[in-house]
């Protein structure tokens, strides 16, 4: 009686050890399959190049052009800000014969303005001498009276925003103002352009990310049809669905990352055969830009490519196991 009593106290001392084992293997089995896994993908793009590869490239090609337009949108976003930062000035042209009087208190107006960083006035003869000095002209004095207007330079501190917009609109239809500089009006049309070709980037990504999945889908439906026997064999000794469908999510995910990867490599060479007329448009403005994909859209394709490369495994996966290998 003590005896048996003995020996069965000493089994639950025995099962914990047992059962750390136990999941100790199964981690370490888990380990093993998806190093085999990781492996065996990048040794298909060894063993059948041809195949692999036609299908990285072909992700890549549907990839770049909204990634294109992603980097075009940037450098117009570049171009536009950089050509704000040096047209914050405006000039303001008042009437020919305003006087004095008028033009302080036009002037103290603009300077309560909470957007205006600072003015300056240009009487009619400062501009007259600076004209000469121009034209390399010693002296402009005759006897006809001084045709230039009064001119107010005024800086603004953000001159592409909604708030900058409202108070040239105010200032042009002010009775003492003839007319103002415009070149606001164009940075704003820069940023339009930006941002439609950023929405429409982000729009075509999402419809070519079909096509993607497509791409990857079919070769990996072949890769399927190939191992049909073997994955009714390990459906038969009580292998589980994650177990076979795990290769098949390697090789879908790194086909898409290289396939992303490989299409910020064709925007780049793209833009250094663009090199000369974006940079020839950028002089335009003022500015030049600098052909180099940004880290973060390498990245970006990247990791775009990889989810829709898993998103493919998965879907084609679990539709060929449920139809085929439960047949």
């Amino acid at each position: 009686m003590d005896q048996n009593h003995s020996t069965s106290a000493k089994i639950p001392s025995g099962t914990p050890t047992r059962t750390a084992r136990t999941k100790t293997s199964a981690l370490n089995a888990w380990k093993r399959h998806h190093a085999r896994c990781l492996k065996d993908g990048l040794w298909h793009l060894v063993r059948r190049p041809l195949s692999a590869w036609a299908t990285i490239f072909a992700i890549a090609i549907v990839l770049a052009l909204p990634g294109f337009l992603m980097t075009l949108a940037a450098q117009i976003k570049h171009i536009g800000g950089a050509w704000a930062a040096e047209q914050g000035q405006v000039n303001v042209y008042l009437k020919t014969g305003t006087d004095e009087t008028h033009v302080k208190d036009f002037t103290q107006w603009l300077q309560s303005q909470p957007n205006v960083r600072s003015t300056h006035v240009i009487p009619p003869e400062q501009g007259l001498k600076d004209l000469a000095r121009r034209l390399n002209i010693d002296s402009l004095d005759s006897d006809i009276p001084n045709p230039l207007p009064t001119v107010v330079v005024l800086k603004l501190k953000n001159p592409t925003d909604q708030a900058s917009l409202a108070l040239r609109e105010e200032i042009r239809n002010n009775p003492l103002v003839e007319n103002l500089s415009e070149s606001g009006v164009w940075v704003k049309r820069l940023q339009t352009i930006s941002q439609f070709f950023d929405e429409l980037s982000w729009w075509l990504m999402f419809l070519f990310g079909f096509t993607v999945v497509s791409v990857i889908g079919n070769t990996l439906r072949l890769e399927l049809q190939k191992r049909r026997e073997e994955l009714a064999l390990i459906a038969l000794i009580g292998g589980t669905r994650r177990y076979m469908i795990r290769p098949l999510l390697y090789d879908g995910a790194i086909m898409g990352l290289l396939g992303g990867l490989v299409a910020s490599g064709l925007i780049y060479t793209l833009l250094t055969m663009l090199t000369a007329p974006i940079n020839q448009f950028a002089a335009e403005y003022g500015t030049q830009i600098t052909v180099i994909t940004p880290m973060m859209l390498t990245a970006l394709l990247g990791l775009i490519g990889l989810s829709l490369g898993w998103l493919s495994a998965q879907l084609i996966g679990r539709n060929f196991l449920r139809h085929a290998v439960s047949a």
